[in-house]
């Protein structure tokens, strides 16, 4: 992502609007590579190489790279946080990926990524301390996105897992003869299949959360259209249908409309 950030500088018509930004990041990725000379002198000379050669290198640098647990330690929140988002790519289902892209969107400002990843990773990982810890961090904007995040204490394989115990036992107090036994267990396993049932259906919804915030709330797909309303960052709303780069989401507020698919994350 900086590789592409200093080509546009270098080469796009308009540069950069946040080159002092830039310059920041830059330094503190030379520092993760080893390349801050101890001398002043010759400074500048080893970030003007640096520079052009993360501008060229291609894959090759992409894979040597430091790693993002290095980044951010550096301060280089934003590039560390692209480097968690392509290891989720590669692994999508795990919580540690997510909670380290929420927590490196988190101190870069960016709270509604933030809100976004660790309510990702609070559904892979439902009983995780640091995860519920972080998302205490941020409080949901409004009721509905309250709701719409909300996390039981199972994932949907573990109330699965449950009900097929639940379902061995009880046979085996049938065929043993048990009959006020497997009558609670019957209860209980009911209780468990509406409880699983249930979350199993809460989290199979197209939830998405606002990253860019505020994000306006439009009547069609274009961005001529009229915004009746604008959402803030963090706030989640259910899919209703997508049609090019433009999402419709529904909330139970009865907020309805079209938003940019680069202004939200899917859960």
């Amino acid at each position: 992502r900086l590789r592409d950030r200093l080509r546009a500088v270098r080469y796009g018509p308009h540069g950069a609007a946040d080159q002092a930004e830039l310059a920041e990041e830059l330094t503190q990725v030379l520092k993760v590579l080893g390349g801050e000379p101890v001398g002043g002198g010759p400074r500048r000379h080893v970030r003007v190489l640096v520079a052009i050669a993360l501008c060229l290198l291609g894959s090759r640098a992409d894979a040597q790279g430091p790693s993002p647990e290095a980044l951010y330690r550096a301060g280089a929140v934003r590039a560390a946080a692209d480097g968690f988002a392509a290891r989720i790519a590669r692994h999508p289902d795990d919580p540690a990926a997510w909670y380290d892209l929420g927590a490196a969107s988190y101190r870069g400002g960016a709270d509604g990524r933030a809100a976004a990843a660790w309510a990702k990773a609070a559904r892979l990982a439902p009983r995780d301390g640091t995860i519920r810890h972080a998302r205490g961090l941020l409080a949901p904007p409004d009721l509905a996105t309250e709701d719409l995040l909300a996390v039981g204490p199972l994932t949907r394989a573990e109330w699965a897992l449950l009900a097929g115990v639940c379902w061995v036992v009880w046979w085996g107090t049938v065929l043993l003869g048990r009959r006020r036994l497997s009558l609670w267990i019957g209860i209980a396993g009911l209780a468990i299949v509406a409880s699983g049932s249930y979350e199993w259906w809460r989290l199979s919804r197209p939830v998405v959360v606002v990253v860019e915030g505020p994000a306006p709330v439009r009547s069609a797909p274009f961005g001529g259209a009229s915004a009746a309303s604008s959402l803030p960052a963090g706030a989640a709303g259910l899919v209703v249908q997508t049609y090019g780069g433009w999402v419709e989401v529904s909330r139970p507020d009865g907020v309805r409309g079209w938003i940019l698919q680069s202004e939200v994350m899917r859960l």
